[in-house]
């Protein structure tokens, strides 16, 4: 499954990502957002994108490279280990630092974007969008399925330790981090909207991290998704969370 990315565009640009731009983007998964900021900062920007995964910088590193993107360049490494991977790299190299729903994951956000700065130049944007799911679900009408779904998600969260509240602690992590916190932009996730999976394709999506982190059984997790189908209307609004962009400068 392959969705656009059209909303993290829109909030990466608002925050001032653009052409020509040397940016360094943390946790870059499949790859997803590694294309839009390659398009974004176009052939004279640049791209340093950093996974600990292997197999993601192997899937993102070739979907790139079948697309024609040639200004992305992968690393391995864990963002934990922050300094030690921009070991080689020039001081004050890259005019961003960014990422979308990986601060979530770390144990202390605020320490591996403070080792960051050094490679960050004067006045240097800090933007990253977050999941958080405090305020959520939000509906009106009975759609129990729904909601079981989202708790199972929530539950698999927990499970691997992660913030689920991160939105709400970006401008306080960034100030941990020593940068100036200058805004902060919020919106719902409305399931099956714009450039959202519906909660049924979500689920579809994590079923194995579902399985691996104890919280239910692949037969359970397909009926459920049946379920959720079943209450499925194209009036029907349900807020499954929010997500939070939030932008810093280096002072």
């Amino acid at each position: 499954m392959k969705r656009s990315n059209s909303t993290t565009e829109r909030l990466f640009r608002s925050a001032g990502i653009s052409e020509g731009m040397k940016v360094l983007e943390l946790g870059s998964g499949p790859g997803e957002i590694s294309e839009l900021l390659s398009d974004i900062v176009g052939p004279a920007g640049s791209v340093l994108a950093i996974d600990r995964s292997e197999d993601m910088i192997s899937f993102a590193s070739k979907s790139l490279e079948k697309s024609g993107r040639s200004n992305v360049r992968f690393l391995q490494a864990d963002l934990n280990d922050a300094p030690k991977y921009l070991e080689s790299i020039d001081l004050l190299s890259f005019d961003a630092v960014v990422g979308r729903r990986v601060l979530m994951y770390l144990p202390r956000p605020d320490r591996v974007l403070s080792s960051l700065l050094p490679w960050l130049r004067e006045g240097g944007l800090v933007v990253f969008e977050e999941h958080d799911s405090t305020i959520c679900p939000g509906f009106v009408t009975a759609m129990p399925a729904h909601e079981r779904g989202v708790s199972l998600l929530e539950k698999m969260l927990a499970e691997e330790g992660v913030d689920t509240s991160m939105g709400f602690h970006l401008p306080a992590t960034f100030s941990k981090a020593g940068l100036k916190f200058e805004a902060i932009w919020a919106e719902a996730v409305i399931d099956g909207q714009g450039d959202q999976y519906s909660l049924g394709e979500l689920l579809e999506l994590l079923k194995s991290r579902m399985e691996s982190s104890n919280v239910a059984v692949a037969s359970e997790i397909d009926e459920l998704i049946a379920q959720i189908e079943i209450e499925r209307e194209p009036t029907t609004v349900f807020v499954s969370g929010m997500r939070f962009c939030s932008k810093a400068i280096k002072r």
